[in-house]
């Protein structure tokens, strides 16, 4: 039996069986639909932002030890022998099903091939019957488009996916980059995911072509509105470089392979984050006001009266039983859908789940106040009231505003031009001693760079104080390059020493080659064609007498510090100075390392 909603089974299924009787895998497909014999597993994919489970893809599986185990072979053989349609469907609905019966609340993925949609027997509202059969609601469901194929009609295909989205689905494009109209689709289709095929995340840490396509297609989707899913995701290094170019979504085994229960706990852990350290000014903590909230069964007709009897309440967060937050209800928007001609008669018996915004701005407590306002500056979901709503640990905690996170961001940056260094704009001494204590407070390992120039001195008194000048904003601007913005900190503690502040301990021999290389050559610009031959530059001693002064070098210090290692940040400061010194001493254009478990008490 292929379908159960509006398949009429019998007739189909002699039709099958008429159509695949001839052949020892047409028999084997037979079985299959015979016994609805196809395994579903799920791999989860997960939210970078929130650094949790986002939803869930479903992956089919064929009958174990069958030719037709593996989904690429089972679909091509269903073509082959003009069954893609029903095999499309039949995986998908017993995907439904089994998800159903999970009871998750994550968005569901489900794949449906280019092929199939192009069959003259694809029947329309399927998958929405499914859907309305077992009570999911279609908000939760997202149709990724496969291409096995090229696409042969492009208008037909593009008038069955608006279909899709007329009915409320969401759509997501697989295999960007690996598919046959990967482009086109996109500019066409306007989805709302794109994949990025595993091709490109593959050894994405050492491949710089494959870093600038990732970029540009980050970009290009911020342009179209689109978010981006990163698959095939199997080491840190890799995650790293997603998280440096703003990838909103990732999937692969570093978190967990597919699963035949859909299960929210991942293999990965993030080490804990400092901003749990940072000070409650620092973060959404300081915007959190507490804020009513009402169930999802509740009634339209309870939610209005609340309404009517609160004149100053613009809004309801709709939270679960588990005080998890699943909605948000605006006052404007219930009242204008309210005074439509049988709004009230229509709506009002109706729980609130039905017309609530399904996709308010969610964020942390701990949220960094820097990193909250870059996600309401990128929110695309279009700002339906001024608020957003605050968890902790993923549990409801109140509302903040809008407003007063502009009016805190403006204070911060008035304090902190207060602090920050004239010449770089980075922040000075106070900033920096600010961050190494929230580091310290923070219970988790990270590292202190320590940077400074060799033989600066001689390059200022020979070339003048303005080209001395230039030189520290090109190491300003090198450094912030290649830091994390909202999670490493960057310092200027004056003339040519900087220090990093960072939790990325495993990633200090990248981070100091590549600054290193950067200066490098960044650096011999600044010289004459004279001195570059030579190497360096004949100036002043500190004795007042001439001596030889090679090319400006860079020495890093790297400091790492374990949790507890030091009781005050002065400790801390002092090893890291003796971690730059000992890279000086190297010869410069090195780095050198410290880490305080080898420091004697």
């Amino acid at each position: 039996m292929v379908d159960c909603i509006q398949f009429d089974t019998s007739s189909v299924h002699e039709q099958l069986k008429f159509q695949l009787s001839g052949s020892a895998l047409g028999r084997e497909l037979l079985s299959i639909f015979s016994l609805k014999n196809l395994t579903t597993v799920y791999q989860p994919i997960i939210d970078l932002n929130k650094q949790k489970v986002f939803g869930f893809e479903a992956l089919t599986r064929g009958p174990e030890n069958s030719p037709l185990y593996r989904p690429l072979h089972l679909f091509h053989v269903a073509e082959e022998h003009d069954c893609l349609f029903e095999m499309d469907w039949l995986a998908r609905q017993i995907a439904i099903e089994k998800y159903h019966d999970f009871g998750n609340k994550e968005l569901l993925f489900v794949n449906v091939t280019v092929n199939a949609l192009m069959q003259s027997s694809h029947r329309r509202s399927m998958t929405l019957e499914c859907l309305k059969s077992l009570g999911i609601d279609v908000s939760q469901v997202v149709i990724e488009i496969t291409e096995l194929q090229p696409v042969e009609d492009f208008e037909l295909f593009v008038k069955s996916i608006s279909y899709y989205r007329e009915m409320g689905f969401k759509v997501a494009i697989d295999d960007l980059g690996g598919g046959y109209n990967g482009l086109r689709i996109w500019s066409e289709v306007k989805p709302d995911f794109v994949k990025i095929d595993k091709h490109f995340i593959s050894n994405l840490a050492s491949d710089r072509d494959k870093q600038r396509f990732i970029e540009t297609i980050c970009a290009l989707a911020k342009g179209l509105k689109t978010k981006i899913i990163a698959e095939g995701v199997e080491d840190e290094a890799t995650l790293k470089v997603l998280e440096k170019f703003g990838v909103d979504y990732v999937q692969g085994y570093l978190f967990k392979r597919p699963q035949s229960v859909p299960d929210i706990n991942l293999e990965y852990k993030w080490s804990k984050s400092r901003f749990e350290a940072l000070s409650r000014e620092e973060t959404a903590a300081c915007l959190l006001k507490e804020s009513p909230c009402v169930l999802p069964d509740v009634a339209v007709s309870d939610v209005t009266e609340l309404f009517l009897k609160e004149s100053c309440m613009d809004y309801l967060p709709v939270v679960n039983e588990d005080n998890e937050v699943v909605g948000m209800i605006w006052r404007r928007e219930l009242m204008d859908l309210l005074a439509h001609r049988y709004g009230r008669d229509l709506h009002q018996r109706k729980p609130v789940n039905k017309v609530m915004d399904t996709a308010p701005i969610v964020i942390d407590v701990y949220t960094p106040l820097v990193e909250l306002s870059r996600i309401v500056t990128d929110y695309e979901g279009g700002h339906r009231g001024d608020v957003f709503i605050i968890t902790e640990n993923a549990h409801y905690r109140g509302c903040g505003r809008f407003v007063d996170l502009l009016r805190v961001m403006t204070d911060l940056k008035v304090q902190s031009a207060q602090y920050a260094n004239p010449l770089s704009g980075l922040p000075g001494n106070v900033p920096i001693q600010n961050s190494l204590k929230a580091f310290m407070q923070s219970d988790a390992e990270f590292m202190v760079i320590y940077a400074d120039l060799d033989h600066f001195k001689p390059f200022n008194d020979h070339y003048s104080f303005e080209k001395g000048d230039d030189v520290i904003r090109l190491l300003s601007e090198i450094l912030q390059k290649h830091v994390k913005n909202g999670k490493d900190f960057v310092g200027h503690i004056g003339g040519d020493d900087f220090m990093i502040i960072s939790s990325r301990v495993k990633k200090y021999q990248q981070l100091c080659e590549a600054v290193l290389q950067e200066f490098r050559d960044g650096v011999l610009p600044f010289y004459d064609e004279r001195d570059r031959q030579r190497g360096g530059i004949v100036s002043k001693d500190r004795d007042d007498q001439e001596s030889f002064f090679p090319i400006m070098s860079l020495s890093l210090g790297v400091l790492i510090v374990a949790p507890g290692a030091f009781s005050h940040q002065q400790m801390l400061t002092s090893y890291a100075t003796k971690a730059k010194k000992l890279a000086k001493s190297q010869g410069g254009n090195t780095f050198a390392v410290i880490h305080s478990d080898t420091i004697s008490a």
